[in-house]
């Protein structure tokens, strides 16, 4: 019995079939190569994203509420000069933790991954193989906002402009995402507001721990601008504070001698070197003949014109006397300083401070001479405005307003 021959392709089927396999891949191929692309598009956006939260942190991440990421900027105070400081430390500040301010401030990167097989110039190329354009130099965009940094890939193509996957990207940082105004109140003892206490903000500036300084005014705000984002401390060194409740009339009879007590809450001495009193009797004018610190003479009259209000015992006739540091300070605030606007908690005076008495004795109702002449002024129900000042700079260091009670 003969076999049947199985029967194969003719050349023109085979022909018909490879012709419909190119037409198939020359429609395939396009589709492909645009899905590709468009994936590499993806994988750009992304990879500028986490170059950002490089420079910035991750605003989402949070401890106890409270924002923890700051990367690059939280450390370092300053946004990269290129994408290689991300990476690199190089000639940066090493990162340094000062436990007296509660921050630190230096590199302590890397601030972002290179994944497997990446070589070290990976973070500086996007997924179509070409550079970022990176740039800090400050400008307004369109909306009006000031931008601190921009990413910039030109898209598939490669060059400036274009449409679709070639067109370019521009990743903006805006000065609001990384700098922020610091403003807060101080109060003292009797929670009335602090005046002209020094108040300090600590942060990175460059890689280094910087300190600025403000001075409280009438209500007892301060106020810092262009604080980096980070986390931040503030802390107060007042001026002499008055003791609530410390002045007095004495003795009982004729209580002509008015004391009070000042306390320094700062961690350095202060040394008084100028006394200038205002004062208003109930009962008249009235001239005061000593000035005493903790009982050792300030100023002594030995001459024929007792002090009148708003005399000033200048350098030279009052003898600087000092009041001790204080060896607890009030603590400092740490904060997260993660918006344009950051309020501070209110700082308020705790503890008791170094203490120190201050009397103007021997108040009469003449101006004649240094001698007891006259009669005593009582000076019970007074207004006092009493100013401290410093030697060499004549800063104010305590300023106060009272009234001398009544028993």
């Amino acid at each position: 019995m003969r076999m049947q021959r199985e029967k194969g392709l003719s050349l023109i089927e085979v022909i018909v079939i490879l012709a419909v396999m190119v037409i198939l891949v020359a429609l395939l191929v396009p589709s492909t190569v645009q899905i590709l692309t468009a994936a590499r598009r993806d994988v750009t956006l992304d990879e500028m994203e986490n170059l950002k939260k490089a420079m910035i942190g991750d605003p989402d991440l949070k401890t106890s509420g409270v924002r923890s990421n700051f990367a690059y900027l939280g450390d370092m105070g300053n946004l990269p000069s290129t994408l290689d400081d991300l990476v690199t430390q190089g000639a940066q500040p090493a990162y340094a933790f000062n436990s007296s301010k509660g921050v630190g401030a230096g590199w302590r990167g890397p601030y972002i991954t290179l994944g497997p097989g990446s070589d070290a110039a990976s973070h500086r190329v996007d997924a179509f193989g070409n550079l970022y354009t990176y740039s800090i130099t400050d400008f307004t965009n369109a909306q009006g906002q000031t931008v601190d940094a921009k990413l910039v890939t030109l898209g598939a193509d490669g060059v400036a402009g274009g449409t679709g996957d070639d067109e370019d990207v521009t990743l903006e940082t805006l000065v609001a995402e990384t700098t922020a105004t610091v403003t807060g109140y101080a109060f003292d003892l009797g929670s009335n507001p602090l005046v002209g206490a020094t108040v300090t903000m600590n942060f990175a500036l460059s890689g280094v721990l910087t300190s600025t300084n403000f001075t409280s005014d009438s209500s007892g705000f301060y106020q810092f601008d262009n604080v980096p984002f980070g986390i931040r401390s503030v802390s107060l060194a007042p001026r002499l504070l008055l003791i609530p409740g410390s002045a007095r009339a004495t003795p009982s009879t004729p209580a002509n001698t008015v004391e009070f007590r000042v306390a320094n809450f700062s961690t350095n001495p202060i040394i008084v070197d100028t006394l200038q009193a205002f004062f208003t009797p109930t009962l008249g004018a009235a001239h005061y003949r000593n000035a005493l610190v903790n009982s050792a003479a300030g100023y002594t009259c030995a001459g024929a014109n007792p002090m009148s209000s708003g005399e000033a015992i200048a350098a030279g006739s009052f003898t600087d006397r000092t009041v001790a540091a204080n060896a607890n300070p009030t603590p400092l605030q740490r904060i997260a300083v993660d918006a344009s606007d950051v309020q501070v908690p209110d700082i308020k005076i705790v503890g008791s401070g170094t203490e120190a008495k201050i009397e103007l004795q021997n108040f009469r109702d003449t101006n004649g001479t240094c001698a007891s002449t006259g009669a005593a002024r009582d000076m019970r129900g007074a207004t006092l405005d009493v100013i401290l000042r410093a030697p060499v700079t004549s800063a104010i260091v305590g300023h106060f307003t009272f009234v001398v009670p009544f028993p």
